[in-house]
Parts: C-alpha cells; structure tokens; sequence
C-alpha cells in the first residue's frame, strides 16, 4: 500500500476541482439541426390587436423645445433648487423645466403657481443646467 503525502492530496485535489470548475463555465453546444428543441419566439411576432391604445413608456407629450429667442408664454411651479449655489427654476405644465433669469421676486418666488412671458435663451450656459434658460419678460400669479 502506497502512502501520499499531504501535498500529494492538497494538488489532486486542486485539480480535481479546477477541471469541474472549467467543464461548469464551458459553453453549451449548439443544438444539432433538425433536433427537438422549439426555437425561441420571433423577435418579429406581433400580439393580436385589443382595439385600445397601448400605453406609453416614454411619459408626457412634450411640445417641441421653441428656438432660441422666441417669445413663449408657459404656466407653472417656481422652485428653488439648491444646486451649486441656488437656482430658480420653473416646472412647467407641459412637463418642461426652465431655468429662470430674471422676473419680479415678490412674483417669480419658490411655491407660486405663475405665467411667465419671456424668451428661451440658448446662447446662455449656467452653472445649475436645470433646462433651458428662459429670460422672464413678465410675470403673474396663475
């Protein structure tokens, strides 16, 4: 009878459970053609039609951004966001958010509903980045 020394045990061991380890991580095989299996539904395959719109993933209809300079009107929540020193901003109901610059402070303050008249400013870059800046030429408790 032949005696192995702990070390002995210790590398069989090791490899022994290395080569488990490699055949678990192998890639399966491809299934052979004409075999069994079903084949995975078609990205193409389209659900029969219930008649009612489906919902959207992408949240609220957004009119398109006005270009730069052009006079908007827009109603919405002033908030003041505490972003790199403060920002004043306006949560349109159209789901947009403006930056404000300027406007009446007793008007254009942190929890008032508002409209604002004024003009989108793309030529103007801000520390906060909170949307599109809009330069108040008026404002009025909504």
């Amino acid at each position: 009878m032949t005696t192995r020394s702990p070390l002995t045990h210790l590398l069989l061991t090791g490899a022994l459970l290395g080569g488990l380890l490699l055949t678990a991580c192998a890639p399966s095989e491809e299934p052979e053609v004409g075999s069994s299996m079903t084949p995975p539904p078609s990205a193409s395959a389209v659900p029969p039609s219930t008649g009612k719109p489906k919902p959207s993933l992408s949240g609220p209809v957004v009119p398109p951004p006005a270009k730069d300079g052009q006079p908007i009107s827009v109603r919405g929540l002033v908030e003041r966001v505490e972003l790199e020193g403060g920002c004043t901003v306006l949560r349109a109901d159209n789901g947009t958010t403006y930056q404000l610059m300027g406007g009446d402070p007793n008007v254009v303050k942190p929890g008032a509903t508002v409209r604002i008249s004024g003009r989108l400013r793309a030529d103007i870059m801000t520390i906060c980045q909170m949307g599109p800046v809009l330069e108040v030429d008026s404002a009025q408790p909504a």
